[in-house]
């Protein structure tokens, strides 16, 4: 493998395949030339379990959301009301999410659509970028993030998988796109020709741990440490220098989240 360094933009540490063995993964994350990491809390009523785990490490960010798939879990007040406290009180926290739709799965989708409100709403009143889940909605999620784009510093579209016609609108709203594991898989073939239409400066990484492992690990349980297959295969398709494009998705991280991680 290349001596490059990077930064994983999306990491589950609390997972239960991750977090028996967080400090184990991180070391091994250092190891294998990570320098920085962004846990995702996707789940309002376990942040202060992300949060424990990661509290100690400095090249660790973490953010604050409650994932569609898990709306019916908790009233839309209790959310606002954590996501105000949490937000308020926690400086670690550089983004809200990860929040969305999803409607792969038979969950409501009004309670959906207004848990992404309340999550864009914060993200404008503590001026924080949001991470965006998307599946099987863009018809639906791109007004909304159309209307709120003005007010939110930045949007984060998370593991990108979207169409050519989501790509371009997402393009028009100067959104920043996380490219995983995915686009190894033999069957993303689409996906690997949509995805050299998104501006480099706006692309970073991440290797969604514990899942959607990169081939040629696909099967297994993904770490942080894989991150890399990631890069080398997007640099492949879209023919660029694998050196040059590390640093560039750094910046891009960077400036997204307002860091310096070098």
């Amino acid at each position: 493998m290349n001596n490059i360094k990077l930064i994983d933009s999306h990491v589950n540490f609390g997972h239960e395949l991750l977090a028996e063995n967080s400090k184990n993964i991180i070391q091994e994350s250092i190891e294998n030339n990570i320098i920085g990491m962004l846990c995702v809390n996707s789940n309002l009523l376990e942040f202060s379990n992300d949060l424990r785990i990661i509290s100690d490490y400095d090249l660790i960010d973490i953010t604050i959301g409650h994932h569609p798939n898990y709306v019916n879990q908790m009233n839309i007040l209790d959310m606002e009301s954590l996501l105000d406290k949490n937000l308020s009180q926690n400086s670690k926290i550089v983004a809200v999410g990860e929040t969305g739709l999803d409607f792969y799965y038979d969950t409501d989708k009004n309670k959906q659509i207004e848990s992404l409100e309340i999550h864009l709403e914060k993200a404008s009143q503590f001026s924080k970028p949001v991470l965006i889940h998307m599946r099987d909605s863009e018809d639906e999620i791109f007004p909304i993030l159309k209307k709120f784009r003005q007010r939110v510093p930045q949007i984060l579209v998370h593991c990108f998988t979207g169409t050519d016609e989501f790509a371009k609108k997402c393009i028009d709203l100067d959104c920043y796109y996380s490219i995983s594991g995915i686009i190894t898989f033999k069957n993303a073939v689409k996906l690997r020709e949509t995805i050299k239409k998104l501006p480099i400066n706006r692309v970073i990484f991440e290797t969604d741990s514990p899942y959607l492992t990169p081939d040629p690990h696909r099967g297994k349980v993904n770490y942080p440490k894989y991150l890399e297959l990631i890069l080398i295969k997007y640099c492949e398709i879209l023919s660029l220098d694998l050196e040059e494009m590390a640093s560039i998705s750094n910046d891009n991280y960077n400036k997204l989240f307002s860091k310096i991680v070098k």
